[in-house]
């Protein structure tokens, strides 16, 4: 059987035929035409195609996004890891897959030389050799236990033993030394009534840097309000963004009135429901304007974005503008940012400070991702301030 798998939608057989020449032109075993032999069953073929090949290449399309053979075969790719995906058109590849690399040969014409069908062979590649280094590294395992049984009564093993056995006897040494300590601190803290663990909570705070944190020092004009007010305890189970933090609240929030007035599609309105979980598609150029409770006017100085993790598709730039006229009316640009393409562990919202600003409207406007080319997949956004 083929050492590579071409997982496509039928409607994609005439890209699935010319990606299987051009890769074979360069020397590979391809498995791409799912015409079955008389008297077979075709799920027993693919089965026996998917199972003996070392690399699966899945082509996503419009076509194969919704197609349950795809997705089941990118599955079983996915979970050998030997899954290399390609976009053949510019869509969303289904959410399971979002997160792995994937070459994008949507205007791809044929030619080998083009830099991201080269991308697609160094990937097959890396999973061909690597599935034959694991080959060999078990046969070299095997052979090196054989010859450790070998050399067991050789001149230099006693040395060897006896060096293992001198460091075990110091670890264990150590280990009973440390034992013996904690014990001794932890009977000095309890005569002491606690003064260690208090003297450890009096240390200052101090940032990632190591500088001291003053709490007690009074904000300056250019920290966000968020800083000069005092966070109010968050309620369980909600997100941060969307919870109100004392009159700092999330203004964007369909709780605290936040609501879309003018965009392209209907889909920025997710961008503010507060399912974490769900995103919306947009376009680089794209535009969403957004009112607050009552359309009234709010003060406001920090932009949140969710990415909940790496990914091509991700918003990289954006533009926020203020507005008071109307939602369609004239806007002033507020500034350009850049988010960064990691997932941030201790809260998933990158944060965007700016000097307060006061407005009716907010506008939001997609610059770029973190793919030339790549749709926007866009999660929660929020809006720290207070309206007046």
């Amino acid at each position: 059987m083929a050492d590579i798998f071409i997982s496509y939608a039928s409607a994609d057989r005439e890209m699935a035929r010319t990606l299987g020449q051009a890769l074979a032109a360069k020397g590979y075993d391809t498995w791409w035409d799912r015409t079955i032999p008389p008297g077979r069953v075709f799920d027993e073929v693919i089965q026996e195609a998917l199972a003996a090949a070392k690399c699966v290449v899945v082509l996503w399309s419009q076509a194969s996004v919704a197609s349950n053979w795809v997705k089941t075969e990118a599955a079983e790719a996915a979970g050998r890891n030997m899954l290399v995906p390609v976009m053949v058109e510019n869509v969303l590849p289904p959410i399971e897959f979002k997160r792995i690399q994937s070459a994008n040969l949507a205007a791809w014409d044929g030619n080998q030389n083009d830099p991201e069908f080269s991308n697609l062979v160094a990937s097959v590649d890396r999973l061909l050799a690597g599935a034959q280094s694991s080959k060999d590294g078990s046969v070299r395992k095997v052979a090196a236990n054989t010859g450790w049984g070998r050399q067991a009564n050789s001149p230099g093993s006693s040395y060897k033993w006896a060096t293992v056995a001198a460091v075990v006897l110091l670890l264990l040494g150590a280990g009973a030394w440390w034992v013996y300590q904690q014990g001794m601190n932890a009977g000095k803290g309890t005569a002491d009534g606690g003064m260690a663990s208090r003297e450890s909570q009096a240390k200052p705070l101090t940032r990632g840097g190591g500088e001291p944190v003053n709490s007690q020092q009074p904000s300056s004009p250019a920290e966000p309000l968020a800083k000069k007010i005092a966070p109010s305890t968050v309620p369980a189970g909600r997100n941060n963004a969307a919870a109100t933090v004392g009159q700092h609240i999330n203004l964007l929030s369909s709780e605290n009135g936040g609501q879309l007035v003018a965009a392209a599609s209907e889909a920025w309105s997710h961008l503010i429901d507060g399912k974490d979980k769900e995103y919306a598609n947009l376009t680089i150029g794209q535009s969403g304007v957004f009112a607050f409770k009552d359309e009234r006017p709010a003060t406001f100085d920090m932009f949140k974005i969710l990415i909940p993790a790496t990914s091509d598709y991700n918003i990289r730039a954006f533009e926020l503008l203020k507005g008071n006229d109307s939602p369609t009316g004239k806007f002033e640009s507020i500034g350009s940012f850049e988010t960064q393409d990691l997932k941030l562990f201790k809260t998933p919202y990158q944060e965007f400070p700016f000097a307060p600003v006061t407005a009716k409207y907010l506008k939001v406007k997609i610059l770029s991702t973190w793919k030339e080319g790549y749709p926007v997949t866009a999660y929660q956004f929020a809006l720290m301030g207070a309206v007046k």
